[in-house]
C-alpha cells in the first residue's frame, strides 16, 4: 500500500468516525478519543509544559466535539481538525498567561479607547482584504496557507498533518504568497 493510499484510508476511516459521533453514537467518540489523546497530549507538549493543562484541554477537545456532534459533516479532515483545536485551546493559554505576566510587571500600556478602535477597524479591514483573497486561490494551496500562517503550524507539521511531503508543502505557501503580494498590490492600488 503506498504512502498516499494508507494517508486517505486513514482520512476515510476518521471521516467515518466523525459521521458516527454526528448520528449520536458514544462509541465513536470513544474509538477517536483512544485513537488520538496520547499523540495529542505529546503534540501539546510544543505549547505548554504542564503535563496536567494539556491532558485537561485535550479531554475538552473532545467534549466540544460531542456537544457540537451536529457539525461535524462541515469537517474534511479530522485529524488535522483536532490538532488545530488542541494547538488554538492551547495557545490561548499560553497568550493569557503572557499578557497577565507583563501585566503584573507593569509592563502592560494599555492603549485609548480611540486607538482601539482604529486596531480593531483596521484589523477588519485587513482581515476582510485577505480574506476576499484566499477565496480565490485553490483549496489545498488555501488550507496549507492557513494552517501556517494563522494557526501557526511549521512546514514539518503541515506536511504530517495533511500527509504530504514538506517540500509540496512550501510549493503550496509559494503559490499562496506570489497569489496573496499580486492581489495586495492590486487593492493598495485602488
Amino acid at each position: 500500500m503506498t504512502k498516499q493510499n494508507k494517508a486517505k484510508e486513514l482520512i476515510s476511516e476518521d471521516m467515518l468516525l466523525f459521521k458516527k459521533i454526528n448520528k449520536g453514537d458514544y462509541e465513536a467518540i470513544t474509538l477517536l478519543f483512544k485513537k488520538y489523546y496520547k499523540d495529542l497530549c505529546n503534540f501539546g507538549k510544543t505549547y505548554e509544559t504542564n503535563i496536567h493543562v494539556i491532558e485537561e484541554k485535550v479531554a475538552d477537545v473532545f467534549i466540544a466535539l460531542w456537544d457540537n456532534k451536529n457539525k461535524l459533516n462541515e469537517i474534511n479532515n479530522p485529524k488535522s481538525y483536532l490538532y488545530v483545536i488542541v494547538k488554538n485551546n492551547l495557545r490561548k493559554i499560553t497568550t493569557t498567561h503572557h499578557v497577565d505576566t507583563i501585566r503584573i510587571n507593569n509592563h502592560f500600556k494599555t492603549p485609548s479607547i480611540e486607538d482601539e478602535i482604529i486596531i480593531k477597524e483596521q484589523m477588519e479591514i485587513n482581515k476582510n482584504i485577505i480574506t476576499n483573497i484566499l477565496d480565490d486561490i485553490p483549496k489545498r494551496t488555501r488550507q496549507v496557507f492557513e494552517l501556517s500562517r494563522i494557526d501557526g503550524f511549521k512546514y514539518k507539521e503541515i506536511s504530517e498533518l495533511l500527509e504530504i511531503s514538506p517540500k509540496t508543502v512550501e510549493n503550496h505557501m509559494g503559490l499562496a504568497l506570489k497569489y496573496i503580494n499580486k492581489s495586495m498590490s492590486k487593492y493598495k492600488n485602488k
